[in-house]
């Protein structure tokens, strides 16, 4: 009985986390859309940001490292392209929603525009809609990307 108890709560407790895994691979999916695809048989489902980080590599028309003295001319750049995301290290995904809709950030010093996007914390996405200055932290020497795509 006590073999059976164990064998079920184990069937559970892997259940529970492939759920989990699935989830936030179909949570940054949705909020790709139809920008990039993550094959999930292939993603890394404990860090899914550096899938998405390297697919956007290989698939963004442009991409540029973003710092305090790029930022400012990396956003007016955006406004030439229909999709723009932030990847911060591997733990931040931020889309661009609104460029004209945007507040003024003495970090970064540059008006900095809304965004959706999530923070990878003790394994979970936390969603964050925002101005992307709140999301993707202050400047600092992590690496901060901008995925520009047609």
């Amino acid at each position: 009985m006590k073999i059976k108890s164990i064998a079920i709560a184990c069937f559970v407790l892997f259940a529970a986390q492939s759920f989990a895994q699935q989830s936030k691979i179909e949570t940054l999916q949705s909020l790709l859309g139809d920008v990039i695809t993550i094959d999930a048989s292939t993603a890394n489902h404990s860090e899914p940001i550096i899938t998405v980080s390297e697919l956007a590599s290989n698939k963004a028309d442009k991409s540029i490292e973003i710092t305090k003295d790029n930022i400012e001319s990396a956003l007016a750049e955006a406004k030439s392209y229909k999709t723009s995301f932030i990847i911060v290290g591997k733990h931040t995904i931020v889309k661009i929603t609104d460029l004209a809709d945007c507040s003024q950030s003495n970090a970064w010093a540059t008006c900095m525009p809304k965004g959706l996007g999530y923070i990878q914390k003790g394994g979970v996405l936390n969603k964050e809609e925002d101005y992307i200055n709140n999301i993707i932290g202050l400047p600092d020497s992590q690496k901060r990307t901008l995925f520009l795509f047609k």
